[in-house]
């Protein structure tokens, strides 16, 4: 090789370790960002799973989602595991809103990746993303996009409450892949 290519490939090298230099600060930050957010939806909560789980009546079996936004009263969904051996909590449907609570004696550790990444960012995050664009696009008002909250103590889920979730697609999707993240953090009490 000539001192030319060499050169070339000197530089080539260093442009490359300064990137993976950059990339490193970024993750670095982006950790950062992510603790300061678990611990600011730990401290959002304002009741524990059991308390929730005590005021609200338990349902035996699944109810099938008809039309769940054409309804005033409330749906209970029973949310088990995909085996169905094992109730992971129960969603209750009331217009355009579903309020989660974990079953009875399941706790489910909100900082995990299949909750905090895999659902809340790539499930959730989507439609709020998919909404904004909508409201920016002007086909919906700001309150008729999709919103969430979870609720903590800490960092155990104590109930998720989720508006205007949209249509029985979109239902679908955040039950089945809730199911999925719920079953990868489940731990008994």
């Amino acid at each position: 090789m000539e001192n030319s290519d060499i050169q070339l490939l000197l530089n080539i090298r260093t442009k490359l370790n300064e990137e993976v230099d950059r990339l490193r600060d970024m993750i670095a930050r982006l950790e950062e960002h992510i603790e300061t957010l678990d611990g600011q939806i730990a401290k959002a909560s304002f009741t524990t799973a059991d308390a929730a789980l005590s005021k609200t009546p338990r349902a035996d079996a699944p109810i099938p989602i008809s039309s769940p936004a054409k309804t005033t009263e409330p749906q209970s969904i029973v949310i088990m595991n995909k085996a169905g051996k094992l109730e992971l909590g129960i969603f209750e449907v009331i217009e355009q809103t579903i309020r989660f609570l974990p079953a009875e004696g399941a706790v489910y550790d909100i900082t995990r990746g299949a909750f905090a990444r895999f659902f809340v960012e790539r499930i959730l995050g989507k439609f709020q993303q998919e909404d904004r664009h909508r409201v920016e696009n002007g086909e919906i008002e700001w309150e008729d996009a999709f919103d969430f909250e979870v609720h903590a103590e800490d960092n155990i889920l104590g109930e998720m409450i989720i508006r205007n979730y949209g249509d029985e697609n979109r239902m679908k999707e955040i039950q089945s892949t809730l199911r999925w993240a719920l079953e990868k953090t489940y731990s008994a009490r």
